[in-house]
């Protein structure tokens, strides 16, 4: 039996799809429904029982399934400029109906927008909340240059927190009450956990599944960390991936992929992997949904220290962590022209990762525009990577 037919991981992929029949059912009932960003705190609405959906997770689903391409036309067509992130430009152009195939979110009543992921995010939001004539409740997170944020950020942030809440429980109408926000906050935490639970399953140099599998889980993080069912599915994954009959032997290198996956191209990119016997036990982004804290101090705190928003000494030393953790062989970088800010220091990560000992290796792409890969230079790029790692093995021997 692989991964792929376990019985959690079907109860997981359908407690992903609820979240958009949740909405579809609250706006039925003429409740407010709202789009959120992936990294904003998802436990100040579930605090107050609101129904949220992710366009970014949206927007890599539609990719994966085809659509990137034609919603990023159709953006084009509305007058966004191609430079834009493409996670963006699908997501304004569903707020204008142009999504013609695919699953479908409903339009939202109010936005909730964390900058701490890109600068692009803010100007995204600000778009919709004109065009939709609808409220934008933004939590302003600045970028710092020190590796910890400091009290004076602390309490700006915990200001906004107040003042957010406030504004929002008035939006619609139902009362901020704090213990329903401890329990919010306690599920978030109990999935977080539960997330680097099965995470850490990599660190086996014999584990018989590959780590891409912890994407298809994404939108559960995003969407539903709050809710106490999400755990239990987690841990009960984590039981049957990690009851799966060990490979044989250990696989012929085990590697990093850095950046947001090439979704509209991902069968591309992996095929050349796996027809080597190569694993990816480790990646950037689904260890960054690990939320754990305390405190609203401490949730301040955790949703700082996202990957855009750490300083490049932090994301290096964070980066040879969980390589070391997960024993990593070399690191695939995916130059995702979306996300300039994060692949605009990919270069440098990659000569501080290479002097660590690591093979490393960059190929350019896009995370939902299909005309950013190209797939000659990936294949180029895979093979050298592969006499790297040879090269190393020899050295080593």
């Amino acid at each position: 039996m692989d991964s792929f037919s376990l019985p959690a991981r079907q109860k997981l992929l359908d407690f992903g799809a609820e979240s958009s029949r949740l909405a579809w059912a609250a706006k039925d009932r003429g409740e407010p429904v709202g789009w959120m960003s992936t990294k904003f705190p998802a436990e100040i609405p579930a605090a107050l029982g609101l129904v949220t959906c992710c366009p970014e997770s949206q927007a890599a689903a539609l990719a994966s399934a085809g659509q990137g391409g034609p919603l990023c036309g159709a953006a084009d067509g509305l007058g966004f400029c191609a430079d834009l992130c493409s996670y963006s430009r699908i997501g304004l152009a569903l707020a204008a109906g142009c999504q013609e195939d695919g699953p479908r979110i409903p339009l939202p009543d109010f936005l909730l927008c964390c900058n701490n992921i890109c600068c692009n995010m803010l100007q995204w939001y600000q778009n919709l909340a004109r065009t939709l004539d609808i409220p934008l409740f933004l939590l302003d997170i600045p970028y710092t240059a020190q590796d910890e944020p400091d009290g004076e950020l602390i309490g700006y942030l915990r200001a906004q927190f107040s003042t957010l809440t406030r504004r929002l429980s008035a939006f619609v109408g139902r009362p901020w009450q704090e213990e329903a926000f401890s329990r919010a906050c306690r599920g978030a935490v109990d999935s977080a956990l539960a997330w680097q639970e099965v995470g850490d399953l990599l660190k086996d140099p014999l584990c018989p599944w590959d780590g891409m599998e912890l994407f298809d889980y994404m939108p559960v993080l995003v969407s539903r960390r709050c809710d106490p069912r999400t755990a239990g599915l987690l841990r009960e994954l984590g039981r049957e991936l990690a009851a799966l009959p060990r490979a044989e032997r250990p696989a012929r290198a085990r590697l990093m992929l850095e950046g947001t996956p090439c979704w509209p191209h991902l069968r591309q990119v992996l095929a050349p992997l796996r027809q080597a016997n190569i694993r990816i036990t480790a990646d950037t982004i689904t260890p960054s949904l690990g939320f754990v804290y305390q405190d609203l101090d401490g949730l301040l705190r955790a949703y700082c220290g996202t990957i855009n928003g750490s300083t490049l000494a932090k994301g290096l030393a964070d980066r040879a962590r969980l390589c070391r953790e997960r024993g990593v062989d070399g690191i695939l970088m995916h130059l995702n022209r979306s996300c300039r800010p994060w692949s605009g220091v990919l270069p440098q990560l990659g000569r501080g990762l290479a002097g660590e000992g690591w093979a490393v290796v960059s190929f350019d792409g896009d995370q939902a525009d299909p005309g950013g890969f190209a797939g000659a230079q990936y294949a180029t790029r895979v093979q050298g990577l592969l006499e790297m790692l040879e090269k190393g093995k020899e050295a080593g021997a």
